[in-house]
């Protein structure tokens, strides 16, 4: 399933490595730490689609990319929930 931003939503990755994500409708902010970034970057590059990121991750961490997938899906979960 591919999953994309909200056209609202604006990321941008900062000298600290973390990333800012900012919803213009809602006004809200969430930084993200290094894990955080990463799957970002990762559905960026897979254009959206979380179980192509989590296998880019699990290639690059030599990791079971069913876990990742789960790590992934949560993650974006959140930001649904939360209205990002």
């Amino acid at each position: 399933m591919t999953t994309r931003p909200d056209h609202e939503l604006t990321a941008q990755v900062r000298p600290d490595g973390y990333l800012e994500l900012l919803c213009r409708r809602t006004g809200r902010r969430h930084r993200c730490g290094p894990r955080g970034t990463t799957m970002w970057l990762a559905l960026q590059r897979s254009d959206w689609q979380p179980e192509m990121a989590a296998d880019e991750i699990a290639l690059q961490l030599g990791v079971d990319p069913d876990s990742i997938r789960c790590d992934i899906h949560a993650w974006l979960a959140h930001f649904r929930e939360a209205g990002a």
